[in-house]
């Protein structure tokens, strides 16, 4: 799924409180929001491409720490029917609250009942948007950037049956335009470069539970699990994923609060680093804070970011943490 793990990304999460805090309900026709941030974001990863981090001494270490000033337009649009039941969306979904992931759709959504929804969403492969290395794995000379692309879909069936419990199935096709994965040790016909291509498909199944504390405190826990089936078994996985959100919501006050931690385990060894199969426990935590209409201004609002995510692997050199902090102004229309 595309870029789940950067909290730099979250970012793209203020259109989705803003623009779809309001339910389908409003008046029909068009709505949206527009949002413009500015921030500071800290990274460390060896699939940074940065190009501080285009040369790596050696594999036993999780790169050069990258240092980055952000400025962040946003943009989504809503069209929804008169009949109140039926909404067509461009641009970050509100389901993308609190889970840092960044993904701009073209989706549906049906109002089943009072509470009862169903969205399909498309998101597309959005070049120029996500870099890799062609190569990661090269050492004392400068790494390749190449493209990674993302696309796919998901359903989420929410409130089913008016319960508070709601699922979703999410599919996505990973593409590395140009893949030199373990060439240069290896060798490119080689069965271990073959085993490093990190072309694959992503399956993830989630389920959610609603939580009403009080009349301005909600609870969301989730239980996430997502599959990997790559080109080369090196990037195989199962991982399995705990969030906990929680939404406080009074007068002109929105707070989100978010903390998740996930365990990945890989299908096989990695011929990189002596037949090591790879295992990962990460950690982020994530919160965004709205202020709506400051100074009298109508359908206009302030927020402040803030996020961090750690991953620890018994291979160091696939370790990574970043953290973001920004402020935003906004404009709901």
């Amino acid at each position: 799924m595309p870029k789940y793990f950067s909290p730099a990304l979250g970012l793209s999460l203020l259109l989705s409180i803003t623009a779809h805090a309001r339910p389908i309900s409003e008046p029909a026709g068009w709505s949206g929001a527009i949002n413009l941030n500015l921030g500071y974001s800290n990274s460390q990863n060896q699939f940074s491409t940065d190009d501080d981090n285009q040369i790596t001494n050696d594999l036993n270490n999780s790169g050069k720490t990258i240092n980055s000033a952000l400025l962040f337009p946003l943009l989504t649009i809503n069209y929804t029917t008169a009949d109140l039941r039926n909404q067509f969306f461009l641009g970050n979904s509100r389901e993308n609250l609190g889970r840092a992931q960044f993904q701009y759709e073209l989706g549906y959504r049906r109002m089943l009942s009072q509470r009862s929804k169903l969205t399909l969403a498309y998101f597309p492969e959005l070049p120029l948007l996500n870099e890799t290395w062609s190569d990661p794995y090269l050492t004392n000379v400068a790494r390749q950037e190449t493209e990674e692309n993302y696309q796919g879909g998901r359903l989420r069936y929410e409130a089913i049956g008016d319960s508070p419990v709601t699922l979703e199935y999410i599919y996505a096709k990973r593409t590395i335009d140009k893949e030199t994965s373990g060439h240069a040790l290896f060798g490119a016909n080689s069965t271990q470069a073959q085993a490093l291509r990190r072309e694959a498909d992503l399956h993830r199944i989630i389920a959610e539970g609603f939580v009403p504390l009080s009349k301005t405190w909600t609870f969301t826990p989730a239980l996430a699990y997502t599959t990997a089936k790559a080109q080369g078994s090196a990037n195989d996985f199962n991982q399995y994923a705990l969030r906990l959100n929680g939404l406080y919501r009074s007068g002109q006050h929105l707070l989100n609060l978010n903390a998740e931690y996930s365990y990945t385990k890989y299908s096989a060894s990695n011929p990189v680093f002596a037949n090591q199969t790879q295992q990962d426990d990460s950690y982020s935590l994530f919160a965004l804070y709205v202020y709506n209409q400051p100074f009298a201004w109508k359908n206009a609002f302030f927020n402040i970011i803030a996020g961090y995510s750690q991953s620890d692997s018994n291979i160091s050199f696939y370790d990574s943490k970043g953290s973001i902090a920004a402020f935003g102004f906004g404009y709901n229309f």
